[in-house]
């Protein structure tokens, strides 16, 4: 059904037609195989494109539960333009030490694409139509180039450049995705949340596709460095140590907040000018700051529509689509003159470049990502994003509290913090699988929601705020009897999905099993 080549296939790796386990190099990019190497092609959310890298590449996960072969070479090919914000795709040595993978037949490597471009509703409305889209294509030396140096085998992947262009024959591989993941459940792509060229979701839809919940994700709200500096002056005083000490200033406790009322009005539009924030009185959070930007323009860095961390948004602080009465968020407003009194909405194609649409307001410039066009200068900007990203704060974002509570997989364990949903995994049942990839795709899905797997991926997540990520779904797992989170282990005790009901992140979470406990505290 699928074919790739990267150089020349080498029939020397072959033997009685049985291919040989180990991927082969030449001139330090290496040889795809058809014959030893089975493809995997997975479309749909961005905000997990690093837990997905992890869950394919990382060491830490125990061996029994690899994908890949982590001590052995992997190589990761990401589109040029974007640096792999668009479109990426894994090779690797299977893990013989996993039982579901050992012996699957005589293909002994993978190679998984993965698409984040268009977000969510591409591993959903593709999945639906059986339909063909674009993916990275690695066949073709001449677009493809190694990027930095070789990775030792066992130290994490090498990074190969290739040229994309979405709808080209010679440099995007359109293929039918053999599954699919989304930030939220398909029947939430419907309404504002359809993504262009396909129809809304409907029952009919769903009737066609298996549904797996995988884990709990995370998300949080994301402000400008200089708005979350602000915030914090306005909260806890320009002298309070929040706000004059620059390690204190990243502990949860001087975390800034917003309500969900005050969200909900920014990103419908509703609060247009930073100087609508007030301090209690008549002094406004812009005019009040020690470091104000050109503008009191509010600026969002949102998701275009087909995204589902722009559904999931619209679900836990507006009950869209919800609600027949649920207002909508704001649309893209594209290059407003600054003067204008209306909200400047910047609809973004992936969770990647939110973060940089965030992290160029905050410096003024244009050059932290090609994606983004910075023609405003600096500005406080607003977002949404998983909090998985930037734990480094290595980007000019930082994260906010919602209603006093900061987006921790602790407080989600507690029933204390609210933006979290649960993604799935869809397939459609009339997909057509080659060899054995079916079994590949169903320990992908399994695996995504091991919470011994998910402890080791979301070490990646650990803020100076406390630990942000996944937590696997009560469905799968028995969560803490007392319905505590625990590191090693990490289960949330609240549901979107019933023992008898299908996971709806529309619906109101509750607790799962009735024999364990909820936390007051």
């Amino acid at each position: 059904m699928k074919k790739l080549v990267l150089g020349a296939a080498v029939s020397a790796a072959m033997f009685g037609g049985v291919a040989q386990a180990a991927i082969t190099v030449e001139g330090n990019l290496p040889v795809i195989t058809p014959a030893n190497t089975y493809e995997v092609y997975l479309s749909g959310a961005s905000a997990v494109g690093s837990f997905i890298e992890l869950l394919f590449t990382s060491k830490k996960i125990p061996i029994a539960e690899q994908l890949c072969d982590a001590k052995k070479a992997m190589y990761k090919f990401q589109d040029k333009a974007t640096g792999g914000k668009d479109q990426v795709a894994y090779l690797c040595e299977l893990n013989q030490s996993n039982t579901a993978l050992a012996g699957l037949g005589d293909k002994s490597n993978l190679l998984i694409y993965k698409r984040h471009n268009g977000g969510s509703a591409q591993g959903v409305s593709p999945i639906i139509a059986n339909s063909p889209i674009d993916f990275l294509k690695v066949d073709n030396a001449a677009n493809c180039a190694l990027s930095g140096s070789v990775v030792a085998a066992g130290a994490g992947f090498t990074k190969i450049n290739c040229e994309y262009t979405a709808d080209s024959a010679n440099l995007a591989n359109k293929q039918i995705p053999d599954f699919g993941i989304s930030d939220v459940d398909p029947i939430q792509f419907r309404g504002d949340n359809t993504p262009s060229g396909y129809a809304p979701v409907t029952a009919d839809d769903l009737s066609k596709l298996v549904v797996k919940a995988a884990a709990s994700q995370v998300f949080g709200v994301p402000v400008t460095l200089s708005l979350r500096n602000a915030l914090q002056e306005a909260q806890f005083g320009k002298t309070n140590i929040c706000a004059t000490n620059a390690k204190t200033r990243e502990t949860a406790a001087c975390m800034p907040s917003l309500n969900s009322i005050q969200i909900a009005s920014i990103f419908t539009g509703q609060v247009s000018s930073w100087k609508q924030l007030k301090l209690g009185g008549t002094t406004d959070v812009f005019t009040g700051a020690s470091v104000q930007p050109g503008s009191d323009r509010v600026h969002i860095c949102r998701r275009t529509s087909g995204s589902g961390t722009q559904a999931q948004l619209a679900i836990k602080f507006l009950g869209y689509p919800c609600n027949d009465v649920a207002p909508q968020v704001l649309s893209d407003t594209a290059a407003l003159p600054e003067v204008v009194a209306k909200t400047q909405v910047h609809a973004m194609s992936s969770s990647g470049a939110v973060s940089e649409c965030l992290a160029e307001l905050d410096s003024g410039s244009n050059t932290i990502g090609p994606i983004f066009n910075n023609i405003y200068g600096s500005r406080w900007a607003i977002g949404i994003q998983g909090t998985e990203t930037n734990a480094n704060n290595a980007s000019n974002w930082r994260f906010i509290k919602v209603d006093g509570e900061e987006p921790t997989l602790d407080k989600v364990a507690r029933g204390k913090y609210k933006d979290w949903v649960e993604l799935t995994y869809q397939y459609n049942k009339e997909h057509v699988f080659d060899t054995s990839e079916k079994a590949i795709v169903d320990e992908i899905i399994k695996q995504s929601g091991n919470p011994v797997v998910l402890a080791a991926t979301n070490e990646g997540a650990k803020h100076t705020w406390g630990a942000a990520g996944y937590l696997a779904t009560p469905q799968a797992h028995l969560p803490s009897p007392v319905g505590l989170y625990g590191s090693g282990r990490p289960v949330n005790p609240f549901s979107h999905g019933t023992t008898v009901d299908s996971t709806n992140n529309c619906r109101i979470p509750t607790i799962y099993d009735s024999t364990g406990g909820i936390q007051l505290k």
